[in-house]
């Protein structure tokens, strides 16, 4: 596919994108996203730490008297819940480069979550709110 390369590892393929970083009142910058294909038991080791997470939150609100009524449960169901979102995660974006349309520093951009056709990032050099689009689906594996 055009405008996407693809390595694979033994932790799953990526594939580099293009995409674009736009922030209010400027113009939009050209950047490059790098995404994960994930493997069934990495999906399932994602799950495991959120539910571990969430249920050890659950465990701990045990000991407040009064609040626990309806803190555990809803620790406990937030935790199925997160896990039950992070198993469904198959691309991860795993990097976003390219120069930040307000202050025009190249730099990368933290980024760990889903493959979607839009989201939000912070620029860490003049603190902006950026929306990165161009998010698409992965390349089939046929």
């Amino acid at each position: 596919m055009p405008g996407r390369q693809a390595a694979s590892g033994a932790s799953g393929a990526t594939y580099e994108m293009a995409a674009s970083l736009s922030a209010f009142g400027d113009a939009p910058q050209r950047a490059s996203v790098s995404v994960r294909l994930e493997t069934p038991g990495q999906r399932l080791g994602r799950a495991a730490k959120a539910l571990v997470l969430f249920w050890g939150v659950a465990a701990g609100c045990v000991f407040l008297p009064g609040l626990h009524f309806v803190l555990v449960p809803t620790f406990v169901v937030v935790g199925l819940l997160r896990a039950a979102a992070h198993f469904r995660d198959m691309q991860i974006v795993t990097r976003v480069h390219g120069p930040c349309p307000r202050c025009s520093r190249d730099q990368d951009f933290a980024a760990a979550n889903r493959l979607s056709t839009s989201w939000a990032l912070d620029c860490p050099a003049c603190h902006t709110n950026l929306q990165v689009s161009g998010g698409a689906p992965a390349p089939s594996s046929d």
